[in-house]
């Protein structure tokens, strides 16, 4: 079996880095890659760990104004804080990707466009610059050498499970993704393989990003529009009945999971009822990502030699998802 993910981060190296956009494409209906160079020094990161950006530009102005006010009337505002809609927060996101080089290092983000903050990254152009917090949160915890890696992303969940194929080399995994539809999944689709059925769970190699570190993908659609005819839960449960079925096997499998709450619950399930080990990467709104807000709280079971005397007389603890996560092993999650 492998070991406990990390409760800690595993570098307490973090500070804010000026980022200059590469590339900023659109790869499916509502997802953007977006690739930022970082300077030399950037510190080290692990799949699982996460940056947060900020989704706005910063104020060439900060000198305070008055306003003149006639009551009985609106005021006249001018600071476009005031007049509509602008992500004040940084938004966390996870790494999908990462390279060194020479000149620094290019990390990739995955964002769908869903509000003010990650419409504002969608216009970004090459040569632009952002302001990037990081790196975050704790680490996925990689299988044995003769391990297997079950990595299962849906929507927004998929970029993490990127960035862990890339360390995997060596190593035997297969990639389970799903989306509501085809043009909503946040990859490279391929010609090299054949169309999947919709009831196969096959495994192929139709995902560039998977397969460019030899990780084949089984990718599911709720309607059908490519790949399993399905959830995502489904089609894993599946595979793990028709090829994950000796105690041997089980033993040294690991389901990675991220996504939509609903499904990595269902995952977890599908794992433990089957004595598999999980580590899922939970999402929480975080306005910090460093454990100053606390507003990413997360509920789980009290573990003595872990907590010490915290909440004592109680079996569960309150963690945060920045700090203590964001991954978590799915024995200890109170969802």
């Amino acid at each position: 079996m492998t070991s406990q993910p990390n409760s800690t981060s595993p570098s307490n190296r973090r500070d804010v880095f000026d980022a200059t956009v590469v590339e900023n494409t659109s790869i499916c209906r509502e997802h953007f890659r977006l690739v930022l160079r970082l300077p030399v020094g950037f510190p080290d990161t692990f799949p699982g760990q996460f940056v947060q950006v900020a989704c706005t530009d910063a104020p060439d102005d900060q000198t305070d104004r008055e306003i003149e006010w006639v009551e009985g009337t609106f005021p006249r505002f001018e600071h476009d804080a005031l007049l509509g809609p602008v992500a004040t927060l940084r938004r966390p996101f996870s790494l999908a990707g990462r390279a060194d080089f020479t000149g620094g290092t290019d990390l990739t983000l995955i964002q769908r466009t869903v509000g003010a903050g990650t419409n504002w990254l969608s216009t970004l152009k090459p040569g632009d610059v952002v302001s990037v917090l990081g790196p975050l949160g704790n680490r996925f915890t990689l299988p044995t050498d003769n391990g297997i890696a079950l990595l299962v992303g849906g929507g927004v969940g998929i970029p993490p499970m990127l960035y862990l194929a890339e360390k995997l080399v060596g190593r035997k995994a297969v990639a389970f993704c799903g989306a509501t539809t085809l043009d909503l999944l946040p990859f490279t689709l391929t010609d090299d393989a054949p169309k999947p059925a919709a009831s196969s769970i096959a495994p192929l190699y139709n995902v560039r990003e998977f397969a460019t570190h030899g990780v084949p993908a089984l990718l599911s659609t709720d309607d059908g529009s490519y790949g399993y005819h399905g959830y995502v839960t489904q089609a894993l449960e599946q595979y793990l009945d028709a090829w994950i079925t000796d105690n041997a096997d089980r033993n040294r499998a690991v389901v990675y999971t991220c996504g939509p709450e609903l499904m990595m619950r269902r995952v977890a399930d599908i794992a433990m009822r089957r004595n598999i080990q999980c580590q899922i990467a939970v999402e929480r709104a975080m306005a910090c990502g460093m454990g100053t807000c606390q507003s990413c709280c997360i509920k789980l079971k009290r573990d003595p030699k872990r907590d010490g005397n915290a909440f004592a007389g109680k079996d569960w603890i309150y963690k945060l998802a920045c700090t203590d996560g964001p991954i978590f092993q799915a024995t200890d999650l109170l969802w």
